[in-house]
């Protein structure tokens, strides 16, 4: 009794593990199906041998004014990284940093096991670091006080050296003003809202893809040998493939409008915040003004000392 019940269950697994293989096959048939009838579509769209769901001239518009202005953020925010650091060491040290710190924040736990595993990183340096006109006043206060008050120049070493020590510091809370009012705002419409409008327009192209596979495979079924030789054939429960057809493409037309609608409003909400970046602008060159005009007062100052 014992033998026969490890048997009985033996079987009853292998039944189950079967059926499992056979839902795993479905799935992965129509997945196959799917996006063999995409590649298609695509394919004689390509030649011309497809017809192609065109959308409208207002929407056609918005989403190439969206990314004109994703392209020109994203050279700008290039840029802005570049004049902040020049050094490509410390650029490629400081992108690095930034990723890990927001690595270790993720939603994904994936990412945060690698992310922590990585030495401690705590994002960009980009206002930590000594600046040259620290290493200068350094270098040139150093000297000053070697040479001593014996002769002129030395106290003006000193006095200089110590002008751009102070240069120096205040060049590092300038970049740091810029870096968090400017560039990072740049960076985090690209990183966050243009990346989902990316992936958003990619699940249109997609949708639409289904659409129009569904509508020709409508076209053909209607030709003469196809509705003779479909008269003889059922699918799914005995609905009639044309009829079933017919339902296909409804339920595309159906997706594809969702994913319109979803995809105008992200662009439309994109193309509306487009106006923040004049704000951004207007920050970076309130910095530029505040840092310039304290220099100018250091520098000023210095120049009427050494002249005395």
């Amino acid at each position: 009794t014992l033998l026969y019940t490890i048997k009985f269950e033996a079987n009853l697994n292998m039944e189950e593990f079967g059926q499992s293989l056979k839902d795993m096959a479905g799935t992965v048939g129509s997945m196959s199906i799917k996006g063999f009838d995409r590649a298609k579509q695509f394919s004689q769209e390509k030649m011309g041998n497809a017809v192609k769901t065109e959308l409208d001239q207002d929407f056609i518009a918005l989403s190439a004014r969206v990314e004109e202005t994703r392209s020109c953020v994203s050279k700008t925010s290039t840029a802005a990284r570049n004049f902040l650091q020049p050094n490509a060491a410390a650029r490629l040290e400081d992108m690095f940093n930034e990723t890990v710190t927001a690595a270790e924040a993720s939603t994904n736990p994936n990412v945060r096991d690698i992310a922590a595993k990585i030495p401690i990183r705590k994002g960009s340096n980009i206002d930590k670091r000594q600046t040259y006109s620290e290493l200068m006043g350094h270098i040139m206060k150093t000297s000053g006080q070697q040479i001593g008050d014996s002769i002129k120049c030395g106290p003006s070493f000193v006095e200089v050296g110590e002008t751009f020590q102070k240069l120096g510091m205040l060049e590092r809370e300038y970049i740091r003003d810029v870096y968090n009012n400017f560039f990072k705002p740049f960076s985090n419409h690209l990183q966050v809202e243009y990346s989902n409008i990316t992936a958003e327009k990619r699940r249109l192209d997609l949708a639409r893809l289904d659409l129009d596979a569904a509508k020709s495979k409508v076209r053909g079924a209607r030709t003469p040998e196809a509705m003779q030789q479909n008269e003889q054939k059922t699918e799914n429960r005995g609905v009639p493939i044309p009829e079933y057809l017919s339902t296909q493409v409804r339920e595309c037309q159906a997706a594809f409008d969702r994913q319109y609608e979803q995809t105008k409003i992200l662009l439309t909400e994109a193309d509306r915040k487009s106006d923040e970046f004049t704000c951004h602008l207007e920050e970076f060159i309130r910095s530029q003004m505040n840092y310039h005009e304290q220099a100018h007062k250091m520098l000023s100052e210095t120049h009427a000392n050494l002249k005395k």
